[in-house]
């Protein structure tokens, strides 16, 4: 069972629990602590104009509205109109659990109760269908948050639940759960924070690391094919500059079986694999850091902190649509590489085998090459970033975006690309055994 503290951050590897189900404990306190906030921030509701407390949103921040549960809903009801395809369910997994940790810091002013019906959905195996576009990483992950929360709260849309799709009131009551209302300002509190940019980013991370150790293993069995040159992956190289990255890839590839040797040097594509890669999982590094202060911190507007009502702008996901789109370029790189280790598999005078693995065959895998140009294309064409494309919404109030949720989707792109680069050139490496047999 994963425990949850007040103001306590787990660590990063936590996630592949949740992802596999592990339920999830809430220390009372927490639940405390957000009562207490609730009432700090009622009390200066009945004070001053406090956003999102019985009012419009957005340019309408000045209209106001009625201070009851239907307008809560509406809130929920009115932001959830998002498209695309629905997102994997262990993002939405992620998303709550992200959730319940950034309102476990205690400033979010919502009832405890409201944060344990996430508790309750998550242990009870409940994950809404949610679509993955409609955020832009402003003004909280509005779009997304407001599907799943209609889900949890009121009974509407449709969920996975216990291996099938069903009706989110079916999934409540077959849990025990009943509708609940929100109050005023809950709806807006729920929904205008960055855990659905953060869960894509998390979720991102985890597939990559297990990526790229997969590719390292195919680029050492490219490079034994190619007769690789063993002075360019003994240990020294990893003490030569001070990237952690570098070293890791050189404990990740091992020592390749390189045989006499036949070269001087390697083509870049065998010999820069160290630095490539190693580039590359230093930014993974990176991104997790940046992961990790983000679940860890409440991104919510408004918030209670030293007992009173403070509007921000914590919501604003520009940290990860920066490292998403950074992330995107490394894989760029890493495409690359993969694309000429294919060309150099190709090759008679590197490998020492019939040119294009060609053996009484009229092309032998020539054309799998072509399949590695046309990905390799795609992955590059998606490392152009998208959190330079702010555009203005909601009048001039919310006038630049980061663009944070298309960056991550678009890295979850690069991902799956890659995917099928390192499977083509691991293909390709077998048919080279085949030959050598």
């Amino acid at each position: 069972m994963v425990s949850i503290r007040l103001n306590v951050c787990p660590d990063f590897n936590v996630f592949t629990r949740i992802i596999e189900g592990e339920l999830i404990d809430v220390d009372h306190s927490i639940y405390s602590s957000l009562d207490d906030a609730r009432r700090v921030f009622l009390e200066e509701a009945s004070r001053r104009r406090v956003y999102g407390f019985c009012t419009g949103l957005g340019s309408l921040y000045d209209v106001k509205g009625e201070c009851s549960p239907h307008w809560e809903y509406k809130v929920l009801l009115e932001h959830a109109v998002g498209s695309g395809s629905k997102a994997p369910p262990d993002v939405v997994r992620l998303f709550l659990f992200i959730r319940v940790l950034q309102a476990s810091r205690g400033r979010d002013p919502i009832r405890g109760v409201v944060l344990k019906r996430i508790v309750d959905a998550l242990n009870n195996g409940i994950i809404p269908l949610v679509p993955l576009r409609g955020s832009l990483g402003a003004s909280g992950d509005l779009v997304p948050s407001a599907h799943a929360f209609l889900c949890l709260y009121y009974g509407e849309g449709e969920a996975l639940y216990r291996g099938s799709i069903v009706s989110c009131f079916k999934a409540l009551t077959s849990s025990g759960l009943d509708v609940l209302s929100l109050e005023p300002g809950e709806a807006l509190i729920l929904i205008n924070n960055t855990s659905w940019s953060t869960a894509l980013l998390v979720h991102a991370m985890i597939r990559l690391e297990d990526l790229m150790k997969k590719s390292l293993r195919v680029a050492r069995r490219s490079l034994e094919i190619c007769r690789c040159t063993s002075e360019h992956y003994e240990p020294t190289i990893g003490l030569i500059k001070e990237h952690n990255g570098i070293r890791r890839v050189l404990e990740l590839l091992g020592t390749p079986n390189c045989g006499s040797p036949v070269r001087l040097q390697d083509p870049y594509s065998l010999r820069c694999i160290p630095q490539v890669y190693g580039a590359v999982i230093d930014f993974i590094d990176y991104a997790k850091s940046i992961a990790s202060k983000e679940y860890c911190s409440t991104s919510t507007n408004p918030i209670v902190e030293n007992s009173k009502v403070v509007h921000s702008c914590s919501f604003y996901a520009l940290h990860l649509a920066l490292v998403a789109d950074s992330i995107a370029i490394g894989l760029a790189h890493i495409a690359s590489i993969i694309e000429r280790r294919i060309a150099q598999l190709m090759r008679s005078e590197i490998t020492g085998l019939p040119e294009f693995l060609a053996s009484s065959s009229p092309v032998g895998v020539m054309i799998s090459h072509y399949i590695a140009s046309a990905l390799t294309a795609r992955i590059k064409t998606l490392a152009s970033p998208s959190s330079i494309h702010s555009t203005p919404v909601s009048g001039l109030q919310e006038d630049i975006t980061p663009q944070a949720v298309e960056s991550l989707i678009k890295l979850q792109e690069s991902i799956d690309i890659l995917e099928e680069l390192v499977e083509l050139e691991n293909s390709i490496i077998e048919k080279a055994l085949a030959l050598k047999k």
